[in-house]
């Protein structure tokens, strides 16, 4: 049997929810089964590589691309993180903060975020610290961008066109990398192993580009309709036992 490099999405193919849910006995014994058959397993998630840790363990994968495609760990080992365009990322910001919107930023890979507003986004797995005076121009580096609009104010960010971004259910807009396919090339090519052996798995939009270019992708029955159009082959849903 040829061995293939299988990647992973979490929330919504892992899970039975985006986000959040529940991973299935029946899908842990899957990934256990292929890892015994000599398959390469690996997930492939939009999560920073501190929150991707929590999926890691539980499904016992230590090999993921995580922040969107940026970084890299293998057999448990962070190799790195790329953080976002520095001069785009601080012109939106700019923008952001001229129209008033209430913006969080995330400089390393922790839970903390910083912004200069009081306002709080929910999210019980974040630690926001709030200072008046912080001066974005002065970060060194940015992972992540968190801005409290709406799809419909997001025309005001002309720049938000130039970097990755999504909207999530309670979380308002988050500006990260979406290009998980640049980190499983990278991670293949570190493992001299041959791209024409990639398969993905996926069910959300920032799963596409997985997709485009991955020779087998397989679409979960919870995928969203553009997934499914460019999909090789369409299983069952996350929570009826699809990866299996």
């Amino acid at each position: 049997m040829e061995r293939k490099f299988i990647f992973f999405d979490i929330d919504g193919t892992l899970t039975s929810s985006n986000p959040g849910g529940v991973i299935l006995d029946s899908t842990i014994e899957t990934l256990n089964k292929l890892r015994e058959n000599g398959h390469f397993v690996a997930i492939a998630t939009g999560r920073a590589h501190w929150l991707a840790m929590e999926a890691a363990k539980e499904t016992n994968i230590y090999n993921f691309v995580h922040d969107g495609g940026n970084g890299l760990t293998i057999d448990g080992q962070l190799l790195g993180i790329e953080p976002l365009d520095h001069q785009k990322a601080l012109k939106l910001i700019d923008e952001a903060l001229k129209n008033d919107f209430h913006l969080e930023v995330v400089v390393d890979d922790s839970p903390l975020r910083y912004s200069n507003t009081e306002k709080v986004m929910e999210d019980p797995k974040a630690k926001v610290i709030v200072d008046p005076n912080l001066d974005f121009h002065s970060l060194k580096e940015i992972y992540r961008i968190f801005i409290d609009i709406t799809l419909e104010e997001e025309k005001q960010l002309p720049t938000l066109k130039e970097l990755g971004h999504m909207h999530y259910p309670g979380c308002g807009l988050i500006v990260e990398p979406d290009d998980k396919y640049k980190g499983i090339e990278k991670m293949v090519e570190l493992l001299h192993g041959d791209l024409n052996d990639i398969v993905v798995f996926g069910d959300g939009e920032n799963d596409y580009t997985m997709f485009q270019h991955a020779p087998i992708s397989i679409a979960m029955g919870n995928a969203i309709d553009s997934l499914k159009e460019i999909a090789t082959f369409i299983t069952k849903s996350n929570k009826e036992d699809g990866i299996e």
